[in-house]
This record gives C-alpha cells, sequence and structure tokens, in this order.
C-alpha cells in the first residue's frame, strides 16, 4: 500500500510539475509568504491555500492525504514545503550518482494541462502528417515565421487553443498545403476534452521539435566551418538565364544596391512572396536601367521563381543576388572563403558598334591623337572639372563632352560626335566615359587598365625584400658631430630627453631594448618627419656607443640622456659649488653643410671681404632696406632662400657681383637648407646690440626716490585741526571709517599696522598729508606695540559726530549734533589786516544799504555748478559791474579773497554767498530781503 501511495504522490507532482512549466511559476516564491522565518515548513491549510492560489489546483482528500503523508511531519502537523519545492523545480536527481543527469531529467509532457489527442490515426496518416510537418518547419524557418503569434490574437486568455475556424483562418502557409492535410491536422490536434477547440500550441511544439531534430542533424552531417547561412548562387541549366544573374549581381555590386528595399514594401506580412506583377516593377526599378534588362530577360526570372499559385518568391531572389560576392555575417566566420568577382567584370566595357561606325571610330579617335600629340594637351583635368558630383563619376554628359572638345578646339563633326558618345557611352547613366577616351587619343595618359593590373601582379612577389645590414663601422659617422646636432636639436626646441624613453623602461633599470631606443628618438624628432633625418649608420653608432654591456641588444638610455641634457646643466651641481657651467649658446651648431670658412685660402677670404665690403658701402649710400627683399622670398620663415633667390634679391636691390664673386659667397654663407641670408645681412648692414638699461634704470629710480618731497600746503597745525577735518569730511560725506579699517584686522584685536592705517587712510579718500597722519598715529599708537594703531579708538571718535558711543547706558545725556564749520570760517586774519578788511567792509555796506543793491543775481550768473563759489577774477568783474570796484584797492581785495578763501578742485575760489550775507548783516537787511 505504502509503494501505491508513492506512485500516485508521483504522478501527481508530475501533474504539478507541468502546470508550473506551462504558467513559469516558481513555487517556492509564493511559499515563502507563509514562512516569515524560513524554516522551510508551513501549516496544512497553508500549503494547499497556496497551491490552489497560485497554481489553480484544488486537490481531493485522497490526493491531499498522499501528499501530506510524503511531505507532512508528526510533530506539530506541518509540511516540509521546501522538499515539495525541489521536487517540482529540479530536474534530476543530484544524489542519483548511478544514473547520467540526461536520463533523469523530467520534462513535462504537455503544456497548459492539455493531452494529446487519442483518436486512432492510421500509420499512413501519421507519415502523412510527419511529412507535412517537416515542409512547414522549412516553410516557416526560411520565411521567419512564428505558428504561435499567428493565432495569439484568437487566444485571448493565453489557453493554447482557438476554434477550427479560426485555424483555418489564420493559417500562414506554405501555400501548397491541400484540403485533406488541413483536415489531418485538424484531427491530429483537435482537443478532446472541448468538441470544436484546436490545440495549436502542441502543433507549434511539434514544429520546433522538428526544426531542433533537424539542426541536430545538420551539425552531425555539415562541419560548421564549411556551412554558409545564405543561399548561394547556383548555377540553372539554361546558359541564358545564368547571364542574366551575372549581369544583375555585377550591378548591384557596383552600384551598391539593397534589392529587397524595391520588394518589401508590397510583402506587408514579410512572407516572402508577391505578386509577378509586383515582382516585375520593383525588378525594373532596382536594376533595370543599371543592368539594361530587357523584358523578355525580365520575364524569364520571373519564370525562374513562379509558384504553383502564380506569385514570386522574390526573398530566394534579393539573397542570391545581394550575396553574390559576399556572405552574411562574415566576422563571425573567419575561415570562410569569399567568392570574388572575375577580373575585368566590374569595369566599364566599351559598346561594339558595327563595322563602318567602327572604322570612323578609328579615324576620328587618329585624327584627334595626332592634335593632342602635336599641340600636347592634357585632356583629362578639364573633363574633371565638369565631374562634381559627390565622389567622381568618370562620366559627363553629351553636351558636356561636346563643349569640352570645343573649347580644345578639336573641331568635330556633328555626326562623328554621335558616333563618339555612342561609343564611349556608359551603359547605366548614359553619358560619356571620358577616362576611356581620353586614354584612346593620349597614349601618355596612363588610366588603370586590366592589362596594367596583369603586369604588375606579375612583377609582384610575395617574399618580403631583405633589409640590408647596416654596421657602424661601414659608415663614415662622427660620432661628436651626431652628437653636437642631437644636443642643438633639443637646446633650441627646449625638450626634456627622459620623456621620450623613461615610459619603455617600467622598472628604470636604465636600459631599454633598440627597437624602442630608435622609437624614442623618433618621436625625439631624429626621424624623416623630424628636424633631422637619422640614418641607419648614424643610429647604429649611437646603439653601439650606449650599449649595455650586459644586454648586447638593449641600449643604455640614461646615459645618452644625461650626455644630451648637460646642454642645460651639470648633474650633481650642488656637490660642486666652485664648478663654473658653460654657456649653453657654446653647445648651439651651425646648419648641416655650412661650410668652415676659418679653413678657406687667403684669396678667397680676401675675395669674400672685398665684396662684402664694396656692397656694404652701395647699401650705406642708397640708404637700402634689403631684409624685407629677402623675406618676401623667404615663405617657410626659417631665415633662408635658395641660391637662385638670392641672385634675385640682389638684382632687385640692383647690388651687382661678378660670377666668382657670388660664387664666393655663396660657398660662406649656404648650407643644406639653402642661402643664411640673415648671417649675409649681419655683416651687410650690421646694428649695434641694445644696451642693456635696467641698471641704469633702477639707478635713476634710487635717485629719484632720494630727493626731498615738496614742501606740503593748507596742513593742519595741530591734532584737532586734523580730527576737525576729518570730521567734516566724514560728516559731509557720510563714510563708515570702520569699514575701511576692519579688513585690516582679521582676528578684530582693536589694532592694525601703521602701514595698514595709512593704506585705510587713503581708501577714505581723506587727502591727509604726511604731518597730518603723523599727528593721528601718535595720538592713536597702541601701547603695547609701538608698530600698531588703536584703530577702534579713532574710529569711535570720529563716528562721534553722529552720536555718542553706549548712549544706552546715560540715559540723562543730551546729545550735540555736530554741524561742521563753514570752510570761509577756518579763515583767519593778522589784526591789522582784520581792522583793514572791517574798514572795506563798511564801505561796501555803506553804498550797497545806500542804493538798495542786489548781489546775488550777478554772482549766480557765473556759478553755474551752484555750488556758490565764483572765480577770484569773476568776484572783481561782479564787484566792478555793481560799482563797488572803485572802492576797494588791491590789498583790500587779498584781503577779501584771503578771507572767503575755499578750495575747489585744488583751486582758490571765493565763498560769494558768505560774503553777500556779511554785507547783508552789516547794512541790517531783513533776513533774504535786501
Amino acid at each position: 500500500m505504502a509503494t501505491v501511495g508513492i506512485s500516485a504522490a508521483n504522478n501527481l507532482e508530475s501533474n504539478i510539475r507541468t502546470l508550473a512549466q506551462t504558467k513559469r511559476i516558481r513555487v517556492t516564491e509564493f511559499f515563502q509568504d507563509f514562512d516569515k522565518l524560513r524554516s522551510g515548513y508551513v501549516t496544512e491549510p497553508q500549503f494547499f491555500r497556496c497551491l490552489w492560489q497560485t497554481l489553480s489546483v484544488k486537490l481531493s482528500p485522497n490526493e491531499e492525504a498522499e501528499l501530506i503523508e510524503k511531505y507532512g511531519t508528526t510533530q506539530n502537523g506541518q509540511i516540509n514545503y521546501k522538499q515539495f519545492c525541489e521536487e517540482i523545480d529540479r530536474n534530476f536527481n543530484p544524489q542519483d550518482l548511478h544514473r547520467s543527469p540526461i536520463t533523469q531529467i523530467q520534462e513535462a509532457p504537455e503544456f497548459l494541462g492539455t493531452l494529446r489527442s487519442v483518436r486512432p490515426v492510421s500509420q499512413s496518416s501519421e507519415a502523412k502528417i510527419v511529412h507535412l510537418l517537416k515542409r512547414m518547419q522549412a516553410y516557416y524557418s526560411y520565411h521567419g515565421i512564428n505558428l504561435r503569434t499567428s493565432y495569439e490574437d484568437f487566444d485571448r486568455h493565453h489557453r493554447g487553443v482557438v476554434t477550427e475556424s479560426q485555424f483555418y483562418r489564420s493559417f500562414p502557409g506554405p501555400p501548397e498545403v491541400t484540403e485533406e492535410e488541413m483536415h489531418l491536422l485538424v484531427t491530429k490536434y483537435g482537443d478532446p476534452d472541448k468538441p470544436g477547440l484546436l490545440n495549436y500550441l502542441n502543433l507549434h511544439h511539434d514544429i520546433t521539435a522538428i526544426g531542433q531534430h533537424v539542426s541536430i542533424a545538420e551539425d552531425v552531417l555539415i562541419p560548421t566551418e564549411t556551412r554558409v547561412d545564405h543561399i548561394p548562387a547556383i548555377a540553372t541549366p539554361d546558359p541564358a538565364l545564368n547571364q542574366i544573374f551575372d549581369k544583375i549581381r555585377v550591378a548591384v555590386f557596383k552600384n551598391g544596391i539593397r534589392t529587397i528595399e524595391f520588394f518589401k514594401d508590397h510583402d506587408k506580412l514579410r512572407s516572402g512572396i508577391i505578386t509577378e506583377n509586383q515582382f516585375v516593377c520593383g525588378l525594373a526599378l532596382a536594376v533595370g536601367k543599371e543592368a539594361q534588362l530587357s523584358r523578355h530577360e525580365i520575364q524569364k526570372i520571373v519564370e525562374y521563381y513562379r509558384q504553383p499559385d502564380g506569385r514570386v518568391l522574390y526573398k530566394e531572389f534579393c539573397d542570391v543576388m545581394e550575396n553574390a560576392f559576399n556572405i552574411p555575417d562574415l566576422e563571425k566566420k573567419p575561415l570562410q572563403t569569399v567568392v570574388r568577382p572575375p577580373r575585368g567584370v566590374l569595369s566599364r566595357g566599351l559598346k561594339a558598334l558595327e563595322n563602318p561606325e567602327e572604322q570612323r571610330i578609328n579615324e576620328i579617335l587618329s585624327e584627334i591623337s595626332d592634335q593632342v600629340r602635336r599641340r600636347r594637351l592634357m585632356m583629362y583635368p578639364y573633363f574633371k572639372d565638369y565631374d562634381r558630383g559627390k565622389g567622381y563619376t568618370r562620366v559627363v554628359t553629351k553636351t558636356q563632352f561636346s563643349r569640352i572638345l570645343h573649347f580644345l578646339s578639336l573641331n568635330v563633326a556633328p555626326e562623328d560626335l554621335k558616333v563618339l558618345c555612342e561609343k564611349f557611352k556608359d551603359p547605366a547613366s548614359g553619358d560619356v566615359n571620358y577616362p576611356a577616351f581620353v586614354q584612346a587619343v593620349d597614349k601618355e595618359f596612363v588610366g588603370h587598365t586590366m592589362d596594367d593590373v596583369d603586369i604588375k601582379d606579375k612583377n609582384r612577389t610575395k617574399s618580403p625584400v631583405p633589409e640590408v645590414a647596416v654596421d657602424h663601422t661601414a659608415s663614415n659617422v662622427n660620432f661628436d658631430d651626431l652628437l653636437t646636432r642631437i644636443r642643438h636639436i633639443v637646446l633650441t626646441n627646449r625638450l626634456r630627453v627622459i620623456e621620450y624613453f623613461q615610459d619603455y623602461d617600467p622598472l628604470r633599470s636604465g636600459s631599454i631594448s633598440k627597437t624602442q631606443f630608435r622609437r624614442g628618438l623618433g618621436m625625439l624628432g631624429l626621424s624623416k618627419l623630424g628636424q633631422h633625418d637619422m640614418s641607419e649608420g648614424q643610429f647604429q653608432l649611437l646603439a653601439f656607443m650606449y650599449q649595455n654591456p650586459a644586454k648586447q641588444d638593449h641600449v643604455l638610455w640614461v646615459k645618452f640622456t644625461e650626455d644630451v641634457e648637460s646642454v642645460f646643466t651639470q648633474k650633481n651641481l650642488e656637490k660642486m659649488p666652485t664648478y663654473k657651467v658653460p654657456p649653453s649658446e657654446m653647445f648651439r651648431a651651425p646648419k648641416p653643410g655650412t661650410v668652415d670658412f676659418s679653413a678657406a685660402s687667403e684669396d678667397h677670404v680676401a675675395l669674400v671681404d672685398s665684396t662684402m665690403e664694396r656692397l656694404r658701402q652701395r647699401v650705406d649710400q642708397r640708404r637700402v632696406l634689403a631684409k624685407p627683399v629677402f623675406q618676401d622670398f623667404d615663405r617657410h620663415n626659417n631665415g633662408h632662400v635658395t641660391r637662385s633667390q638670392f641672385r634675385q634679391c640682389l638684382t632687385i636691390l640692383e647690388l651687382h657681383v661678378t660670377e666668382a664673386e657670388m660664387s664666393a659667397l655663396e660657398a660662406k654663407y649656404c648650407n643644406d637648407v639653402g642661402f643664411n641670408y640673415i648671417v649675409f645681412l649681419g655683416e651687410l648692414q650690421p646694428q649695434e646690440p641694445p644696451k642693456l638699461m635696467y641698471l641704469q634704470r633702477m639707478e635713476d629710480i634710487r635717485i629719484a626716490n632720494e630727493k626731498m618731497s615738496l614742501p606740503e600746503t593748507n596742513t593742519a597745525k595741530d591734532l584737532e585741526g586734523v580730527l576737525m577735518k576729518v570730521k567734516t569730511k566724514v560728516s559731509k560725506e557720510r563714510i563708515r571709517v570702520l569699514e575701511f579699517m576692519r579688513d585690516y584686522d582679521k582676528l578684530r584685536h582693536g589694532r592694525m599696522l601703521k602701514m595698514s592705517f595709512r593704506r585705510a587712510l587713503d581708501l577714505c579718500r581723506f587727502e591727509l598729508r604726511e604731518s597730518e597722519i603723523a599727528f593721528l598715529e601718535d595720538r592713536y599708537q597702541s601701547r603695547a606695540d609701538p608698530d600698531y594703531v588703536d584703530y577702534l579708538k579713532f574710529c569711535d571718535e570720529v563716528e562721534s559726530i553722529f552720536t555718542t558711543k553706549e548712549l544706552e547706558k546715560k540715559p540723562l545725556q543730551e546729545v550735540v549734533q555736530f554741524r561742521p564749520p563753514e570752510e570761509w570760517q577756518l579763515n583767519k586774519l593778522e589784526p591789522e589786516a582784520e581792522e583793514t578788511f572791517q574798514l572795506c567792509m563798511e564801505r561796501l555796506t555803506e553804498k550797497v544799504r545806500k542804493h538798495r543793491m542786489q548781489l546775488f543775481p550777478l554772482f549766480e550768473d557765473y556759478d553755474r555748478v551752484h555750488n556758490g563759489t565764483v572765480s577770484r577774477s569773476q568776484f572783481r568783474r561782479v564787484l566792478s559791474e555793481l560799482e563797488l570796484g572803485s572802492l576797494v584797492n588791491e590789498q583790500e581785495f587779498e584781503l577779501i579773497w584771503k578771507k572767503f578763501d575755499v578750495k575747489i578742485g585744488g583751486k582758490d575760489d571765493v565763498n560769494y554767498i558768505a560774503f553777500c550775507d556779511m554785507i547783508y548783516d552789516l547794512a541790517n537787511f531783513e533776513w533774504r530781503k535786501p
């Protein structure tokens, strides 16, 4: 009985496993919601509730008892759901080591809980169904059709079944399936429990299984290396059809045509089949013009790909044409051999004409060729100027062709021009193939022909060209000259040699290979693209001189770097304080090819000196500026011109020399780059070097600073006067002095340096003199440090004009507002001068009172800015206009100006308002009513 119970439990688990796989459910995740502690156990009601909620499985009492007996515990009535889930989810038993895991795999026999039809089907019908399924699988695989997606729109609840009418309506093919075969499919896959419904999902999985068996068989029969994933171009029995296909392949390959783009718009379902008319239209539009297809040739292609129902397989045609000289996904098949087009197939051939026309063409080309050879015409550039498309199309229109011939004066009759255009006509565009025409009439024009390619291929060998080994002993290279040249390059360009080699030596061993050393020299500028083209002999000499004794193929790059960088400084200079570093100028080397003029003969030196002296006198007499003439020829600004350009410059400057003198000058100033006109002009028109004026300027500045400062004017005599001046300025302009002072006291300790105090006073624009600032520094000097000033006390004193500090502690104190005195009131006169001033004012007052004069209007006419002041000359002019000037002599004018003097912009003006008010007060006039 126990064995029967276990067998029944296994059958029940198999059904649950099938249901879980069908719904793609992992049962463990739903049981864990009831097991908060992850103990692996749940109660019996929770176990069966979870099965009902997740899998919609309602078990009978006997089935529940079987599961409880297998997975239940006797202690507290719980069920081991973890063991149950492992049985449902796993495919084989990992504990069973006696059997292969493949033989233990437990797969669900059906999906969606359905069963296959058990209706008897004869063996012949079964064989027909298998054959039909293989045809359907091949068709679906080729056209990319999925049977399941064709019926999912009818299966809203995803149960895997549709009605028979829906099955017939959406059946995706193949089109050659007959009614009898459709009836066999309906009989085979009809659902026995639900009459009228058909299980399309089982049909889909059977077709998928057949495809897997086919792929496995292909893997066994066909090696992976030789398998091709596209339809190869197979020759047909009809030679004419093969010729048409070859012509289409060449046109597609040459013009880069995507043929499928012209057909797929007619195939909305992407079935790979379209109607005959659609195929004809698409083929004519795609390659009809490029391949020059006739109606008869298109019809032959249609007949080859036509199906029994009258439609055409365009997908197969497109695959064959587009993959003629290529294989899809070639990057995944590195060993695949690609078929190349035959030699000469892709070239533009000339059209064959009738015999009379061919003879006439030969005569025309012969005449044109004679004119081209006699007149030495280069025809190709003229044709190329008209070929302005995207990339050179190598064709021009017939009108352009005739226009170019007329422009070149190659007169051709209209009939002959038609024959020429017909001979060199491009098959695809109908234009004229001008490179072929130029090559036919111009024997010196070298165009690309297949004959040239054949000759080149015959002369070409695949064996590498052997390198000739160069030894340092075989070359006559001087090591000192080579090192001097390298040092000059490094010094001139300010290069750090170590940066070009240290990346090759990550272990900092001081040694790198010769190839790495050569690479570093190239980046340093010792290459064909750099400042010096280092030959192989020079490199071998360097490698030999700095060869690593321990490794014959390595170079001591650190030693080379130290020798070269010695142009900047000497190593370990801190250990040799008395060593005198040589100047860097001594390492500069002349240009290669410069002649050592010190070894020249006396006659040569005398000839050069006499020539230079004569040229120098002529240049000085005519005031010639020679350098701009040479610079016009020096386009690279390297200070050199060619020998012919040097002769040209002398001719332009009218500096005539004989041939012997010219040769002597060239021998002295020429090198491998050219004629060094900078050195030549330096000796022809020597200029005095600019004097070093820095020391003299510094001495002048020191002497100027030692001079005594100018005497101060209008300064306050005591501290009270300075404070009054500061308070008046603050009161008028509302300045917060503390804001300018506190920036110099970062720690807010109430003190600041005297220099900072002066700087802050300048920022406040008090315009204090040196003696006035000294008064303030002495008054507010810090007791703790004489170099500091207690700026807080100074700020409190200045701000007392607005209010009293800590007024909240003195409620009974009366605050008196500060009123700055008028500037003219600060002007004091001597007692004798004061008496003279009073007598003068009385005389003026007497006349003003007698005539009741108005003084303000005339003064205001001169006061354009209305600041209450006028100049002294304007003041005297107003008194003269008022007929008061005769009552005041020159001495009294000076006293009046001094009494009412105010400073406006550094200029002494007169405060006419105070003057008028004093006159009115002495005359006892009412306020503002004279």
